[in-house]
């Protein structure tokens, strides 16, 4: 069984075991049955759009014949922040999208099929 140190956050939990499943020729359909989760909810969970928890987390690296295990992200300085911001504020600009404009920000998510609507309570 292979063993999978994810760091960082649980979006890059999802996307990795998104990879390994792809990688593997494994179909959300197939998932689905060899862990009893309903195909829309893996979908879900792998595009970010649900907050998983650890177990069902477990339950889907086990399938897959991984190791699910969860290190303490590094402390982040200022200028981490600040490069990741800025980083941020490139990918936007490729898609037309200026960094304070919250509405086609939130269109961007969206479109990726990400849950937008607690930032949209938020926004008002």
């Amino acid at each position: 069984m292979a063993i999978y140190h994810i760091r960082y956050s649980w979006v890059a939990v999802y996307r990795e075991l998104r990879k390994i499943r792809t990688d593997r020729g494994i179909t959300l359909s197939q998932l689905s049955a060899m862990t009893g989760i309903a195909q829309p909810n893996l979908s879900r969970i792998e595009l970010g759009g649900v907050d998983a928890r650890y177990s069902t987390l477990a339950r889907i690296a086990r399938a897959l014949g991984v190791k699910l295990v969860l290190s303490e992200p590094s402390v982040m300085t200022v200028s981490d922040v600040k490069r990741r911001m800025d980083e941020g504020r490139k990918r936007l600009a490729e898609h037309g999208i200026h960094a304070r404009d919250a509405e086609q920000r939130l269109a961007r998510k969206e479109e990726r099929g990400i849950d937008t609507s607690v930032e949209r309570r938020i926004l008002g």
